[in-house]
């Protein structure tokens, strides 16, 4: 520009903005153009959605010419315009505008096809009108049903032609059923008051399916409850199943038809369910789980894939689908299931369990946990859960992550005791040294399941062995020596242990328990240690007058140091008497002998310090089994006590004493003698040396004690009975005898020997009926021998008492089979007295037969003479 006139260049500076101006000004009025026919296109489009599309190809027709008279916005707008032209030419409807159709009713239709729509339309009209003068006015259900059948085939006119969506049809339509609603609302009314609520649930659902009410849909549930009740009653469970269907579909209480259809379908066989095709998913669902509760498990798929044919998007059929899949250990397909479910449904309780077994199953113990904690709060679950955590734990401890392994082991105890997490949880603190824990967990396994005892016991041995060495280090041998012994109760017996009790025990002061334990170990070098504190112990004890225990301490220091025998002699010879004299105290002379005899045994100058105590004790244990009866133990302790105190007042009585129960009456005169001339007379002695003298039957000396007694007025019983017996023998008086006797029996002697003797004189005086009384008594008095029932049988036989006699003879033969004049007296008097009915006669020949063998001639005379007269 440098070469033009200042002029020039002015008038091309105005040109340049005359030409800014004038493009500005196009472009404004470019712009408005452009919004015009943008607001065109969409008045346009608002048209076809309403498929008024000849109004629509006139405004896009419209739209585009502006857009075309555009300048500068045209080749800016460019894509837009484009878009819009291929729309209109490219549009199969716009195109069929273009060609002259209408769309009309529905359809694309030339103006001929118009015009037959139309002519068709009012015939329809027309037909309609026929139908709704046909409909009469109604009064009976008859009408009423009449009525809804015409208007329904006027509904079916209408829906089978092809007006069914033209406006004024539509309205036709409407005005139609209204009617039928009207009038099957009044059939159903009627229905029901007659009580048929089959028709009255006929007429609901006709009403139902033109028009939506909540309150007749509440009716009609009430309607289909009864129906099913009905039906089930009759046992029609297809027809009860298919209302309780229908009801289901009206969505009123699924609580109460849903118990209903499963009741139902219990009822019916699956196959004939299946035949009828129900197109509701829930039976099918309902059938499939009935099949998985019961195990069978084809079944159940079968009958779950048909539920989410019908519905796919049932939470509950893909759930029991993924259970289905995991019964039968397709565990990829049931993950991708479950998973699917989960990301399309959110976190299903039942779907996470499912995924959380799965896991479980293959062995991902930390995905099995990641879903099953998150409902942990399930009892089945929570079983699962300390099983992923169990088996976790467990897998962690083999690998050596002692950390992990006890995280996992106790959150499987904070679930449930279990005896293995608890072996295993022992393990790991085992491992960490950690063995008080250690114990306690190994303690609630075996607490649980004692069979764990083979695998815990050397573990716990080890565990209180080292806890033992640890309290025995801090000086807390008490402590220590609770540990050891666990130790040993569960490891058995170990020479080192048994030896840290043992120094325990020493350290705490208790020498007993302490050589309990050094004798366990029968160690050669520890018998002098034990030897020395067996010797303290008895020391200790003596000192406190505890002999027995004195004495065996003694005798084990002894025992493993023979070098002490002498030194401790005095000790124990002083242990036995003290022992013995507590015995003595206690009055068990049988223990106390026992101990007096080992200490005169050891040192004999014992016995004479002893010689008091021993004679009292064997004579006190002398008369001790004397008044039990058993004289021959109670003879040896008093021969003992005589060779201490051969002259000893009452040793001398009870040697007596033992003789005459022994019936050795020599002897015991001997000690009776001895007795008296040692210590004067007493009348018991006089009284026994009067018996002796009289079994010895030396009558002349008992006469003479006899008299002695008589004198002292003392047991003057027996001195009559003595002194009747000696007028009897010696001086052959029998008046005196008897006099003696009686005064014998009134001053209390009554015994079998005397009355025997009365019987004697009676007989010798003819007096048999007071000699059987006597002898009677003498039996009855324990004297049973063989003269007291002969002579009483002979007394008999003379007052010819014979069955008494036969009696007494019989009793005479069983005391002396060898008696013949019994056999032949007894023979005789079966012979002449006998009862030959009951077979006396037999028995009189055979006790004749006996006593002739034995040499009786009259028996033999009087056997033939039986014999002969047989």
């Amino acid at each position: 520009m440098k070469g033009l006139s200042r002029n020039t260049r002015i008038l091309l500076i105005l040109l340049a903005v005359s030409i800014a101006v004038f493009f500005a000004i196009h472009l404004l009025e470019e712009k408005e153009i452009y919004e015009l026919s943008k607001e065109m296109v969409k008045e346009g489009e608002k048209y076809y959605q309403k498929k008024e599309y000849k109004k629509a190809k006139l405004f896009f027709d419209r739209a585009l010419k502006r857009y075309n008279d555009l300048i500068i916005l045209k080749i800016i707008r460019k894509d837009e315009i484009q878009k819009l032209k291929e729309r209109i030419e490219n549009d199969p409807i716009l195109q069929k505008v273009a060609k002259g159709f209408i769309y009309y009713n529905g359809k694309w239709v030339n103006e001929k096809q118009l015009e037959a729509l139309m002519k068709e339309k009012r015939r329809l009209k027309q037909k309609i009108d026929i139908y709704l003068k046909t409909a009469k006015f109604f009064g009976s259900i008859e009408d009423i049903e009449n009525n809804i059948t015409i208007y329904q085939n006027a509904v079916k006119e209408i829906e089978k032609s092809p007006f069914n969506n033209d406006t004024e049809i539509k309205q036709l339509k409407g005005k139609l059923i209204g009617k039928i609603i009207f009038l099957s609302k009044e059939a159903a009314k009627k229905y029901k008051q007659q009580g048929n609520l089959e028709k009255a649930a006929y007429y609901y659902e006709l009403v139902l399916k033109y028009t939506d009410q909540p309150s007749l849909k509440e009716k009609l549930f009430e309607i289909y409850m009864k129906n099913i009740d009905e039906y089930t009653a009759e046992g029609k469970y297809i027809k009860a199943l298919e209302t309780a269907l229908k009801a289901k579909k009206l969505h009123i209480n699924d609580s109460v038809v849903l118990p209903k259809i499963d009741y139902l379908l219990s009822k019916i066989d699956t196959e004939e369910i299946l035949s009828r095709k129900i197109e509701d998913p829930y039976i099918y669902l309902a059938l499939a789980k009935k099949s998985y509760d019961r195990f069978d498990i084809l079944e159940a798929q079968r009958l779950v894939e048909k539920s989410l044919n019908l519905n796919p998007d049932n939470v509950e059929a893909v759930i029991l689908y993924g259970k289905i899949l995991f019964t039968t250990g397709e565990y990829e397909k049931a993950e991708k299931l479950v998973k699917e479910a989960i990301s399309k449904y959110g976190e299903n309780p039942e779907a996470l369990l499912i995924l959380g077994n799965i896991y479980l199953k293959k062995g991902d113990f930390k995905n099995a946990i990641l879903y099953l904690q998150k409902v942990s709060n399930n009892k089945k679950v929570k079983d699962r859960l300390f099983e992923a955590y169990k088996k976790l734990g467990i897998l962690k401890l083999k690998e050596g992550n002692l950390k992990e392994a006890k995280d996992y082991l106790s959150k499987a105890l904070d679930i449930k005791d279990d005896p293995q997490v608890y072996f295993s949880l022992g393990e790991v603190y085992f491992s960490t040294k950690e063995f008080k824990k250690a114990e306690k967990s190994y303690m609630n396994a075996l607490k649980i399941d004692p069979s764990l005892k083979k695998n815990v016991k050397n573990r716990l041995s080890i565990i209180y062995f080292e806890l033992g060495k640890r309290e025995k280090n801090k000086n807390k041998c008490s402590q220590a020596v609770n540990y050891f012994k666990k130790a040993i109760t569960y490891g058995g017996e170990n020479s080192k242990i048994i030896l840290l009790i043992a120094e325990c025990y020493e350290k705490i002061g208790n020498t007993e328990k302490a050589l309990a334990y050094y004798g366990k170990l029968k160690n050669q070098r520890l018998k002098e240690k034990e030897a020395v504190l067996y010797l303290k112990l008895g020391e200790e004890a003596f000192k406190k007058k505890k002999y027995f225990t004195a004495l065996k301490n003694f005798k084990r220091a002894i025992s493993l140091d023979k070098t002490l025998e002498k030194k401790l002699k005095s000790n124990i010879v002083s242990s036995y008497v003290q022992i013995g004299k507590i015995y003595y105290s206690q009055g068990k002379y049988e223990k106390a002998i026992q101990y007096f005899l080992k200490a005169t045994k050891i040192d004999q100058s014992q016995k004479e310090k002893l010689r008091e105590y021993m004679f009292d004790t064997y004579l006190t244990l002398g008369k001790k089994y004397f008044n039990s009866g058993m004289y021959s133990t109670a003879f040896d302790y008093l021969k003992k006590a005589e060779k201490i105190k051969p002259d000893s007042k009452s040793l001398l009585s009870y040697l007596g004493e033992i003789y005459l129960v022994e019936n050795n009456y020599k002897k015991a005169a001997q000690y009776f003698e001895k007795y008296i001339s040692k210590y004067g007379k007493n009348p018991e002695i006089i009284s026994r040396l009067a018996t002796i003298y009289a079994k010895l039957g030396n009558l002349k000396k008992a006469k003479n004690y006899a008299e002695e007694i008589l004198n002292s007025s003392k047991h003057s019983g027996l001195a009559y009975y003595i002194m009747g017996a000696y007028s009897l023998y010696y001086e052959k008086n029998t008046v005196n005898a008897l006099q003696f006797f009686l005064k014998a029996e009134n001053r209390g002697y009554k015994k079998g020997e005397l009355y025997y003797y009365m019987g004697r004189i009676y007989y010798s005086k003819g007096n048999y009926l007071r000699a059987i009384t006597y002898l009677t008594k003498a039996i009855e008095k324990g004297y049973r021998k063989e003269n007291v029932y002969f002579l009483r049988a002979i007394s008999y036989l003379k007052l010819k008492d014979y069955r008494k006699a036969i009696n007494d003879l019989t009793a005479v033969i069983k005391l002396n089979p060898e008696n013949a004049k019994a056999y032949y007296l007894r023979g005789k008097l079966y012979y002449e007295h006998g009862n030959y009915v009951k077979g006396e006669y037999r028995k009189a020949i055979e006790d004749l037969e006996k006593a002739a063998s034995m040499g009786v001639k009259e028996a033999a005379a009087l056997l033939d003479e039986a014999r002969s007269k047989r």
